[in-house]
């Protein structure tokens, strides 16, 4: 097995308790299942995982692990690598992977990448509303981890929206619970901020908003095919 390698900072540390194992084992059921169907209207089975497997490629990161609930979904071509801040999710992660082969990457995403590997692809589903805002902060990762991505590289993901969506009460009340703990800093959060950051770092960007979630996907990095 491969050890993780390690680059963490403050920023970011409060969302981290969130993925501790108790949690981990309840995640599925509760966010991906009840929360996401009933609080965000964006189902996982329906819009989420089909929008993960369409953007795996056979040399693929995933950041923001989770349970691992997709990789344990998709299989995966060629070589993955797993980056997140917590150990807790790395392991549930890669065990869920069903392989033995994966890298794991210990790290900050609000801080440079520790490799200068090119992916294919990245995925970050669930990600950048955990980050603390502004939303700069947020954006700021999109444009980061191009210098990541091979020239045809793919980015994909998905986000909740804090503003110009329609939350029903049981979205307005996981809302209100999740940033009022530092689960979520997402209030401030809004498409047009993540679609311009986007357009301005990748040459073809499809996305599409359900209920009070951004799927994104963009593809060939500005940045990559200049260089």
């Amino acid at each position: 097995m491969n050890s993780p390698k390690t680059t963490v900072s403050a920023a970011g540390q409060r969302s981290t308790a969130y993925y501790e194992t108790w949690t981990l084992d309840t995640y599925d059921l509760w966010v991906l299942g009840f929360i996401n169907t009933f609080g965000w209207r964006c189902g996982t089975k329906k819009h989420l995982l089909p929008a993960f497997r369409a953007s795996v490629r056979p040399n693929h990161m995933d950041i923001g692990v989770g349970t691992g609930y997709y990789l344990k979904h998709v299989d995966f071509p060629g070589s993955l690598t797993l980056c997140d801040l917590s150990r807790s999710a790395l392991e549930m992660a890669r065990s869920r992977s069903g392989r033995d082969d994966v890298q794991l990457i210990h790290c900050d995403i609000t801080q440079e990448l520790p490799t200068d590997e090119k992916y294919q692809s990245i995925s970050m589903f669930y990600l950048l509303h955990c980050l603390p805002g502004p939303i700069t902060n947020k954006t700021a990762v999109i444009h980061r981890v191009t210098s990541n991505l091979t020239t045809d590289g793919i980015l994909a993901g998905a986000t909740i929206l804090g503003r110009g969506v329609k939350d029903g009460w049981v979205g307005k009340l996981w809302r209100r619970h999740v940033n009022r703990r530092g689960h979520l800093d997402n209030n401030d959060d809004d498409a047009e901020s993540f679609i311009s950051a986007l357009n301005d770092n990748f040459e073809h960007v499809e996305t599409e908003i359900v209920g009070a979630v951004l799927i994104f996907k963009a593809q060939r990095p500005k940045a990559v095919g200049m260089s």
